[in-house]
């Protein structure tokens, strides 16, 4: 990563801000062939050095920040077998373990029990700074029997069984107010 922003910086690129919109010129569209891809999307924007990008000054409506994709727990099991698509899941958390849950300075293994539907229960396994960053969310308030939504994650099938393992770009949006975590408490018939 030091290397693209030496690259950026060397060659007069501005530093993009998240919320603002850019005018880019001579750039390569590149299959997004990444081992981990953190989108969907079929293609990537490579940067060159004779790119161009001007900052747009007009007022143009907001882009959302990120849009959730939730698999279910089909689309995760055919995922598994995949290696280049760190998909979001939407569940309700329903076990905690772990040592130490409220220490945010530790960053030993958690493991999360994620009701993804009435019936489908999987392992979510965290580690490192994504089990601090959840430590942290659960000393501020307690996150079981909360829904969650949960990004980037990877799908495995262990012992013929999904499980689920966080990635660094793992991260949990508990907020009532988004669309998808409403649709998920209706559906599985949840009080907010």
């Amino acid at each position: 990563w030091r290397g693209r922003y030496l690259f950026l910086r060397r060659h007069n690129v501005p530093t993009l801000q998240e919320g603002k919109i850019y005018h880019i010129r001579y750039f390569n569209l590149l299959p997004n062939n990444q081992r981990y891809r953190l989108t969907d999307q079929p293609y990537i924007i490579n940067i060159k050095e004779t790119t161009t990008i001007t900052l747009i000054q007009e007022n143009i409506a907001p882009i959302p920040s990120y849009i959730f994709r939730p698999q279910r727990y089909t689309q995760l099991i055919s995922l598994a077998s995949e290696t280049n698509f760190l998909p979001d899941v939407v569940g309700r958390i329903c076990l905690i373990q772990g040592s130490d849950l409220y220490n945010h300075y530790t960053d030993s293994k958690i493991i999360i029990g994620l009701r993804l539907d009435r019936s489908k229960l999987v392992r979510l396994t965290l580690w490192d700074k994504e089990a601090s960053n959840f430590r942290e969310l659960n000393r501020i308030s307690t996150r079981k029997k909360q829904v969650v939504i949960i990004t980037s994650i990877i799908p495995r099938i262990h012992e013929e069984k999904l499980s689920l393992t966080a990635t660094p770009g793992t991260r949990f949006y508990f907020n009532n107010e988004i669309d998808i975590i409403q649709r998920f408490q209706k559906r599985n018939k949840l009080l907010s």
